[in-house]
């Protein structure tokens, strides 16, 4: 595939226990918060970008385990910034777990419903390491402390410059991960865990999406009154939304031209919008 523009713009979470999230993300994380209508909120990294993250709260929490988001991926613009967040949660003893990925370090934490979030910076790409179209991304501890060493200031909200890196689903067959993201989106794959987890993306970055099968063959689709993911937006450039709105012709339940709505592998809904340029 020629370079494209894709951002991951947006997510919809479900959610229940108001007092708690919105604690959690306005203050604890440090996010600017709007209430968008009665029960529901989103959220910006600072007072100049648009939302993210919007959650509606009029879930429920589900009975078990289920297919879709396993987590969304602030992708921070250094280590820097990510060091003063990191060290505001170790003090506030936020549970935290870390990888390192090769070509990021990344800390992994679940906010109070249980959604799984995160925080990671990526290394320069000239020290990836690629072997015939597969990235390398190993999993090792995190060395915390040269991480904390590199922090300039005490933590005071999200930088300029952050995005969604990436989003990692799960569901119960990688095959139908590869039909969604390799097929229909027509991004690359670009990292296996055995036949568990793989990897897909645009432009040789090591993932814009992952689809694990970590929690079973037998794992059900959310419920539409369950907390979980909702939708997610995502924009690209007019060359990219002209393919795919041709590939995607018989499955697009949009009626906006410039706009695609799919559903996709684990019941919610993905929407991709056309001029990436303008929508930055």
């Amino acid at each position: 595939m020629f370079n494209v523009n894709y951002k991951i713009a947006h997510i919809t979470l479900l959610a229940d226990d108001e007092q708690h999230m919105r604690s959690f993300y306005r203050d604890m994380l440090g996010l600017v918060e709007r209430k968008k209508a009665q029960n529901q909120f989103s959220y910006a990294f600072t007072s100049q970008d648009q939302p993210f993250l919007t959650l509606t709260f009029t879930g429920r929490k589900p009975s078990q385990q289920r297919q879709g988001l396993y987590h969304f991926a602030l992708l921070f613009p250094d280590k820097v910034s990510l060091a003063s967040l990191i060290e505001r949660l170790i003090l506030s003893e936020y549970p935290l777990g870390t990888g390192d990925h090769d070509v990021s370090e990344a800390f992994y934490l679940n906010d109070p419903n249980g959604n799984g979030i995160e925080l990671y910076h990526d290394r320069p790409t000239e020290l990836w390491e690629w072997d015939q179209g597969f990235v390398k991304m190993g999993t090792k501890a995190v060395d915390v402390l040269s991480l904390l060493q590199t922090k300039q200031a005490d933590w005071s909200g999200f930088p300029v410059g952050m995005t969604i890196g990436h989003l990692h689903f799960v569901g119960d067959s990688v095959h139908k991960g590869d039909a969604f993201f390799i097929t229909m989106l027509q991004m690359s794959l670009t990292a296996k865990i055995t036949e568990s987890a793989h990897f897909y993306a645009h432009n040789a970055y090591h993932h814009h999406h992952a689809y694990n099968t970590w929690f079973g063959p037998n794992v059900a689709r959310r419920r539409s009154d369950e907390n979980g993911l909702v939708d997610w937006t995502i924009l690209v450039d007019k060359q990219l939304f002209t393919i795919l709105q041709h590939s995607l012709h018989d499955q697009n339940h949009s009626t906006q031209s410039s706009q695609i709505c799919l559903v996709d592998p684990f019941g919610s809904r993905l929407l991709i919008n056309e001029d990436y340029a303008n929508q930055m």
